[in-house]
């Protein structure tokens, strides 16, 4: 039979012997094999492949990576220049008018060290408190968006009241519009942010933001609050009933930010 079958079929009736008599093997003393030791050695073979591919993945994605980030950095650098140009044009406007310019706030770090409020935190405890120069009163930020205020501080830590608290307030307008209306936070029936006191002929649509408009001198002008969800006409037919999605995660909070209360002889942005 073997000199009947062409060299490249015997080649493979060879291979396919030798897999079955190893697969037999297999089972028959597969149990008693040093199992630990075989992966071992398997580790050891196999490491020096596993970091070429690791090197290579790596290397795509860093490829991929620095394309994005130069893209990114250049409309970065595109955008700072249109903003510097109109904050030179809005300081040449507001200087006739004798209007204070815009004055970069300062940020202390602090850690979150627990949420209370269930099903939703109400207020936050911060790992900061007087001797870091927290104060009641100091709004409390992340990078998304506004949290709330410091309603008590103690030597070593304090309290924040947060947006969903339902005794918090804050005077809100909707950017590029200017709509003026208050947040509060709605327990019943659903909880929910809503922006109330909007009057019914305002026009506001989904998706635009909401920031702090500063009228109440508790929290400093511009800052993100969230985004309009919806909307429709109040119980009252004369306003609307909005709802605003939070810019901040509040519930997944481990990191914000205290910027100093705003003083209340500073004027108006």
């Amino acid at each position: 039979m073997g000199g009947i079958l062409p060299p490249a079929e015997r080649r493979g009736s060879a291979l396919v012997a030798v897999y079955v008599a190893l697969s037999v093997f297999l089972l028959l003393v597969g149990d008693r094999l040093p199992q630990s030791a075989l992966r071992g050695v398997g580790a050891t073979l196999f490491a020096p492949l596993d970091r070429v591919v690791a090197a290579v993945d790596r290397l795509v994605v860093a490829v991929f990576e620095n394309q994005s980030l130069h893209a990114r950095l250049a409309a970065l650098e595109l955008e700072n220049a249109r903003l510097r140009t109109l904050a030179e044009e809005n300081r040449r406007l507001r200087e006739p008018l004798g209007l204070p310019g815009y004055r970069q706030p300062t940020l202390k770090p602090v850690e979150v060290l627990a949420l209370s409020g269930d099903p939703i935190p109400a207020s936050a405890t911060l790992s900061a408190g007087r001797r870091a120069g927290i104060q009641e009163g100091d709004v409390v930020v992340t990078s998304e968006g506004l949290v709330g205020r410091v309603a008590e501080s103690y030597s070593f830590a304090s309290r924040v009241v947060l947006l969903t608290d339902p005794s918090a307030a804050v005077a809100c307008e909707v950017e590029s519009t200017g709509v003026l209306g208050i947040l509060r936070f709605a327990p019943t029936p659903r909880p929910a942010l809503t922006l109330a006191a909007v009057p019914f002929a305002d026009t506001v649509r989904v998706g635009q933001r909401v920031l702090t408009s500063g009228l109440s001198r508790r929290f400093p002008r511009g800052i993100p609050v969230g985004r309009i969800a919806s909307f429709h006409p109040g119980p009252d037919g004369l306003t609307q009933s909005i709802r605003v999605e939070a810019a901040a995660r509040l519930t997944r909070l481990r990191h914000v930010f205290v910027i100093p209360r705003p003083s209340p002889e500073e004027p108006r942005r």
